[in-house]
């Protein structure tokens, strides 16, 4: 058991620190972000002359990061936000992906269901993460006022944001809780496979016998 650990552990270290280590797919990284930011800003309805867009092209300084423009024209003003993803979106990534490929699973198939089912769902909360002080600083807390919310719901993104944003590491809490949730599924998956798979032969050894 405590062997077992030591592994998990090692393995962990050692693939979270190669992938720390990366600097070469930062521009990339934060191009593919701001794509996807755009895309999705183009779905909200915006009040007439306000503007919102990521941009990535600072890439020589800021590799990893994207910096939203915000434009408005009642009352007038613009400002940027910039936003690190390396910190917030990639190390946490980062961390869940050493989680799936150091976990002492059966094969690596299941390494590689964990590992694409976790991203899938990881990715997302985090760029909600994200989103959620910027919403609230959109709408009231900030300088420029985009559109309106309620006490409540600025109250609840505040919430949020001192929870599981703002404390240092707490952004690593939440790929380790989808990579416990996950693998608790994948171990609850794998028992009842084999006691469906051991009852089939049982009752095909039962019928040969007959």
């Amino acid at each position: 058991m405590r062997r077992s650990v030591v592994q998990f552990l090692i393995a962990f270290a050692c693939v979270f620190a190669g992938l720390a280590l990366l600097h070469g797919p930062g521009p990339a990284y934060a191009r593919a972000h701001a794509w996807l930011g755009n895309a999705l800003l183009r779905c909200v309805a915006l009040p007439e002359g306000a503007r919102l867009w990521f941009d990535a092209s600072n890439a020589a300084d800021s590799p990893w990061s994207v910096v939203l423009h915000v434009e408005a024209r009642v009352p007038p003003g613009a400002l940027t936000v910039p936003i690190d993803l390396r910190s917030l979106v990639f190390l946490p990534s980062a961390a869940f992906v050493a989680l799936a490929i150091a976990a002492p699973l059966r094969s690596p198939r299941e390494h590689l269901r964990l590992l694409f089912s976790g991203l899938l769902l990881l990715e997302p909360l985090l760029l909600l993460l994200v989103a959620v002080p910027l919403i609230s600083f959109l709408g009231g807390t900030g300088p420029i006022r985009i559109f309106a919310l309620s006490r409540a719901t600025h109250v609840i993104l505040q919430l949020i944001y001192r929870a599981l944003v703002l404390p240092p590491g707490m952004t690593y809490a939440l790929p380790l809780f989808v990579w416990w949730a996950l693998l608790s599924a994948n171990d609850r998956f794998s028992k009842q496979t084999i006691e469906f798979r051991t009852r089939v032969h049982a009752r095909t050894a039962e019928s040969e016998r007959f």
